[in-house]
């Protein structure tokens, strides 16, 4: 992981307020999360949806820093 950030930016002319690069997250040699990029803008909703077992859960454990990632 190259770091999870929380800033300000601009994307699309409005501001991220949480910016997370390169996140991985591996389970032995199981890749959970491999190289994930979010900007997630300010005064939005956002969601995260997929099937069971694609790293949702995993992803958010990671920006609450829940869940240890790994560098790139």
């Amino acid at each position: 992981m190259k770091d999870i950030q929380i800033e300000e930016r601009v994307v699309n002319a409005q501001k991220a307020k949480i910016t997370a690069r390169g996140v991985q997250v591996h389970y032995g040699t199981t890749h959970a999360l491999k190289d994930v990029d979010v900007d997630i803008l300010d005064k939005t909703v956002t969601a995260f949806i997929g099937p069971s077992g694609c790293g949702k859960s995993t992803f958010l454990r990671c920006l609450n820093r829940m869940n240890d990632t790994v560098a790139s």
